[in-house]
């Protein structure tokens, strides 16, 4: 099996303003961190680095990635990117931080030419009012649709914020894809009136190559609530088009009511 290359790179907090606190180093702080989280879909993001290096603009034709973010990643932390062969066919996943100690795991496979979306995913508008997180649950089924143009200038700029070496973006027009799952986060955002909250997983497969200049669509489905440790977690299923091309389907985690001490070992 082919040998992967590890990749290092300095972890960039691109989200300080965002409306999502947890991304604030005062706000973050309350819930027990040491400072503003890097987000998760960057995270995801450099574990793909290694992957699309080896397997090109194959990888979005059926390749897979899922990842598990399992400590907090802070802005300025130096990580390394690993994918390493198993007895499976897979490569096993790991983003080292620079204490040693492995901050995200996860999986990957190589492209196998599988491009059609497991699921009917249907459109619907976003609420007019955003669906509130109080004592009671999210509800099961269909989140409101959301799009957004992908430019080249927006997208060269997310390049340069994650620190992107691989020429292939630029050079083939590729949207890559920690800015593809962005829009999977956006699907929460959007519908959801939401505090500080945290993305925890995510397992995506590649369907088809995303062109710069199209607009990235998502639709999402809430598949599963529950609660762990006083967090309040969201599973969703997404499926992110470029145009009117699927590109990628997702089986999305995020933390979306913090109990009052967040886990930050």
């Amino acid at each position: 099996m082919v040998q992967l290359s590890s990749y290092r790179v300095r972890a960039r907090n691109l989200a300080p303003d965002s409306d999502n606190k947890i991304h604030d180093d005062d706000v973050a702080q309350q819930f027990g961190f040491s400072g503003a989280l890097v987000p998760g879909v960057e995270l995801f993001a450099y574990l793909s680095h290694p992957l699309v290096e080896a397997w090109g603009t194959g990888f979005f034709d059926g390749g897979r990635l899922e990842a598990r973010f399992r400590r907090p990643v802070y802005d300025g932390d130096e990580l390394a990117a690993a994918a390493e062969p198993d007895d499976s066919g897979a490569f096993a996943t790991t983003l080292t931080g620079p204490d040693g100690v492995v901050r995200a795991v996860g999986r990957a496979w190589p492209p196998d030419g599988s491009t059609m979306p497991r699921r009917d995913y249907p459109s619907m508008p976003v609420p007019a009012q955003l669906l509130p997180t109080g004592p009671e649950s999210l509800p099961l089924g269909p989140l409101g649709s959301v799009e957004e143009p992908v430019t080249v200038e927006r997208h060269d700029a997310y390049l340069d914020g994650i620190g992107e070496t691989l020429p292939i973006y630029r050079d083939v027009g590729l949207v890559h894809p920690g800015a593809q799952l962005r829009i999977v986060n956006e699907l929460l955002m959007r519908n959801v009136a939401l505090g500080p909250w945290i993305h925890t997983a995510s397992s995506c497969r590649f369907l088809a190559v995303p062109k710069l200049g199209s607009m990235l669509r998502a639709h999402g489905i809430v598949t599963e609530v529950f609660e762990r440790n006083g967090h309040h977690y969201v599973r969703y299923d997404a499926l992110v088009l470029s145009d009117d091309l699927p590109v990628m389907e997702a089986d999305h985690t995020a933390i979306y009511r913090l109990a009052s001490t967040a886990i930050a070992e």
